[in-house]
């Protein structure tokens, strides 16, 4: 509760270990929530701002008649307080609403989850999620653009290795984005209107320029921006505020394992002020690391198997004549 009332989520029932029922206010429909902060109940129950929206949500445990079974239920609902601002709603939930279905059921099956390991131990393997596991040194490693947001809520890293050098790998990561450019590599029918990610380099992407868009959906002007670039060794890509500071960053950085071998790490960190579609700082946290994990996994394994099904770039040997490289042919 107390990690709620901090992230700016006014706790309105706590009947612990029944129900918890909590109330925030934002403005849901805008890319840039603005959510608000109130002291008390009574402050909540007053704020009637024309230009936002009311959250509840409520989070319970209900005996399912069968020994030693609960059901978790999530359940939220949403009122705009002027007519405007729920006709902008209504439409901003019928794109976000898949989404929002498939982040609860994801979040419930990680508490799930979670809570059967607690009661039994530890599965005996984990070998599903292993891919794109972090090292230790990895997730305690600076990546470049963590500088950019100095106070993280949370930091998210992840790892893949490809048998491919650096520089195949790159030309995979500088094209990526929603809509004409190449896609996440991800789940097409989440972040990509359906439309596949591409399974070729596309040339004409293979330059972006410090301030370019990776649109985060086809169609939306709203996508990550290219904050910096070192070729072939790292990228970071921002979401940024309406003040034009990152609210979250995401950052790719590629280093040569083995000659012919890349390890590829991810990281996204998100600052003080980021909620996830509104929801307050303790759901954020969880919903992020629930859906971010199962959209990276997807992302890099796609990286990986895209770049491996694609001949290497032959490097130029200086030390080899034509005779060698004829005979070795």
């Amino acid at each position: 509760m107390k990690t709620l009332i901090e992230g700016g989520t006014l706790v309105l029932r706590d009947d612990a270990p029944r129900e918890a029922i909590t109330g925030s206010a934002a403005q849901l429909h805008g890319v840039h929530q603005a959510p608000q902060r109130f002291a008390n109940r009574e402050a909540f129950e007053a704020f009637d701002d024309p230009g936002h929206e009311k959250l509840f949500m409520s989070v319970r445990v209900a005996p399912t008649g069968r020994p030693g079974e609960h059901w978790l239920v999530l359940e939220h609902a949403t009122r705009a307080l002027s007519a405007l601002t729920e006709r902008k709603f209504v439409r901003y939930w019928r794109v976000i609403k898949p989404m929002g279905a498939f982040v609860t059921w994801q979040l419930l099956r990680a508490v799930r989850r979670r809570a059967e390991r607690a009661a039994v131990g530890p599965l005996r393997s984990g070998r599903l999620w292993r891919p794109v596991r972090a090292t230790t040194d990895e997730r305690a490693r600076a990546l470049p653009g963590d500088e950019r947001i100095p106070q993280a809520i949370d930091t998210l890293t992840h790892g893949v290795t490809i048998r491919r050098a650096p520089r195949d790998v790159w030309s995979w990561l500088v094209q990526m984005g929603a809509g004409s450019r190449g896609g996440w590599y991800s789940y097409d029918w989440l972040d990509n209107g359906r439309q596949p990610s591409a399974a070729h380099i596309v040339p004409e992407l293979q330059h972006p320029a410090i301030g370019t868009i990776f649109p985060a959906l086809p169609g939306v002007t709203e996508g990550f921006t290219l904050l910096a670039i070192e070729h072939e060794r790292a990228l970071t890509l921002g979401w940024l505020a309406q003040d034009g500071t990152p609210e979250v960053t995401w950052t790719f950085v590629l280093d040569e394992a083995a000659p012919g071998v890349t390890r590829l790490l991810v990281r996204a960190r998100g600052g003080p002020g980021y909620r996830f579609h509104g929801l307050p700082l303790l759901l954020t946290r969880i919903a992020v690391r629930v859906v971010h994990f199962i959209m990276q996994r997807k992302q890099l394994l796609g990286i990986r198997r895209r770049a491996e099904s694609t001949p290497a770039t032959r490097s130029c040997r200086h030390d080899r004549s034509p005779m060698a490289d004829k005979d070795a042919a």
